[in-house]
């Protein structure tokens, strides 16, 4: 309403309000940003990995990169070790606490999370930068190994296998199995996976005295 002597000319219009833009959590842009690199890895390997690129994909600025990651580095250490999460999970799930464990099932589950993930030359060699790829590939190393280590020690008490290690018998696991995996997607085109499964379920139940698993879980198989 306008007072009386004031002209309509004069008064401010009331402000419209302003929607407020939802800024993403630290931890929503850090998964976004991983996940940017994880597609881009997928489609066109390794020489796509620039912070440019990835910046593009995830729809942030290479600052907002940094300032999360601090470096390409730590970005694909970021990447690997999500990987080693997702091998880790393929290798226990469906796995109760104290059952006995089925190596051919753990080692076919990497196999096959290798086999759908694609270009496996790119997930152990994630960079051009022999820095960046060796970080990467420690890291990826750990989340595995120490997943490895956590269970080996739990079979040791159970009696299910023996070793007087349960942390070196997983980085030579671990060793084991990452060899095979590089000699059958990388040097082979994967057509022997069956193969390399069989042969190294019968390293591993060697090396560590295992008997298999339960009657009923062999035949699932």
């Amino acid at each position: 309403m306008v007072s009386e002597g004031t002209d309509a000319t004069d008064v401010e219009p009331t402000p419209t309000p302003r929607r407020r833009r939802r800024r993403r959590r630290p931890d929503e842009t850090k998964a976004k940003i991983v996940e940017a690199t994880h597609a881009l890895m997928s489609d066109g390997g390794a020489a796509s990995l620039t912070t440019a690129a990835i910046a593009k994909a995830a729809g942030v600025s290479e600052g907002i990169i940094f300032h999360h990651f601090g470096s390409k580095k730590g970005l694909l250490q970021a990447v690997a070790t999500d990987i080693g999460r997702g091998v880790a999970m393929a290798m226990f799930q469906g796995m109760a606490p104290g059952q006995r464990p089925d190596v051919h099932r753990m080692i076919r589950a990497v196999f096959e999370f290798v086999q759908k993930r694609g270009k496996m030359n790119d997930l152990m060699l994630m960079s051009r930068d022999l820095e960046e790829a060796n970080a990467a590939l420690n890291a990826q190393r750990m989340v595995i190994v120490g997943s490895l280590t956590q269970a080996f020690t739990q079979w040791k008490a159970l009696g299910y296998i023996e070793t007087s290690s349960p942390e070196i018998a997983a980085a030579l696991l671990f060793g084991l199995v990452e060899s095979g995996l590089h000699d059958c997607f990388v040097r082979g085109d994967g057509e022997r996976m069956d193969a390399y499964i069989e042969e190294a379920v019968a390293c591993i139940e060697g090396a560590l005295c295992y008997e298999g698993p339960e009657p009923d879980a062999r035949d699932e198989r």
